[in-house]
Order: structure tokens, then C-alpha cells, then sequence
């Protein structure tokens, strides 16, 4: 498995429920007609007022976090991942993709990170 995560920030005078409304119903459209096929492209909207945020104080905002959303992008291999980002990588694609994304995510506040994952069984 190779995956990445991006942290996005949604554009500044947009809701939540805006800014979810485009990224799920014309951002990622966008993205699978685009780009190749990956087993997982998963959207992480944070969620800062859920009651269980304040059990133990911890809770946060959008500001604290610096970012809205953590979208991952998992491929079967790094292999697969290099295909999807050569295609990324192609203008007439790029082009497309930063132009719509210029509706939706505050500029400068889109930061990919490639991760490796470790996962624990709870018994």
C-alpha cells in the first residue's frame, strides 16, 4: 500500500457546507473523470462542534487546525501512485484541476505529504 494525505483549507467567505457541497459534487467528479482510477480517494471533513470535543477539553477550530479537510489517497502500489501523478503532472490536466480547485480551497492551503502507515489491532 502507498498513500498520500493532503490538507486543504476551504476558500475564506465559504461555509462548511459549501465548501463540502464542491469538493464532493464538483471537485471529485472533476478529479475520477481527470485522473486514473486508485482504490481510495476518502475526504476527512473536521468537525469542531461534536459535544465529544469537549469532554476533556480538547476540542479545537478550523484556525487552530489550519486546515478543513485531510483527504488521503491510497494506491495498491508506489508504482500505481507514479502513474496517478504523472497524469496529475500532464498541463492540460494541471491546468484544469488548479482552476477548479481556485473555487474551493484558499490559495496556498493545499500541502501533500506522502505517509507511511501503522496500524494496531485493539484487543
Amino acid at each position: 500500500m502507498f498513500k498520500w494525505i493532503v490538507q486543504i483549507k476551504k476558500k475564506q467567505g465559504m461555509t462548511r457546507a459549501e465548501f463540502i457541497d464542491y469538493y464532493e459534487n464538483k471537485h471529485e467528479p472533476l478529479i475520477r473523470r481527470l485522473l486514473p482510477r486508485y482504490p481510495i480517494y476518502r475526504r476527512n471533513y473536521l468537525v469542531f462542534d461534536d459535544p465529544m470535543l469537549t469532554i476533556d477539553g480538547r476540542g479545537g477550530s478550523a484556525d487552530d487546525a489550519g486546515y478543513d479537510v485531510l483527504t488521503e489517497g491510497v494506491f495498491d502500489t508506489r508504482e500505481d501512485a507514479q502513474a496517478f501523478m504523472a497524469a496529475f503532472a500532464r498541463p492540460e490536466i494541471r491546468e484544469q484541476i488548479k482552476a477548479d480547485e481556485a473555487n474551493f480551497v484558499e490559495p496556498g492551503h493545499a500541502k501533500m505529504f506522502i505517509v507511511e502507515v501503522y496500524q494496531s489491532a485493539i484487543p
